[in-house]
């Protein structure tokens, strides 16, 4: 009988750390899947600010090289 207990006491022990466990495990995989939304967040972010970024450049060099006289010789 006392072995029963004690392999009814270890195996609550094993159920408990398993549903700690899981738990940990719930949560930092909200922390990641917080972190990779953030991450894809701030990368499209950046993305459309260099496409700006690089369209304003093309215009400005562009510009340098019109030729805004009226009259071409």
């Amino acid at each position: 009988m006392d072995t029963i207990n004690n392999v009814k006491a270890r195996l609550g022990k094993s159920v408990h750390i398993q549903n700690v466990l899981r738990a940990f495990e719930a949560r930092d995989r909200n922390i990641q899947e917080s972190n990779f939304d953030r991450v894809n967040f701030w990368s499209i972010t950046n993305l459309v600010v260099m496409m700006m970024i690089a369209a304003t450049q093309v215009y400005l060099v562009r510009s340098l090289f019109e030729d805004k006289r009226k009259i071409r010789t």
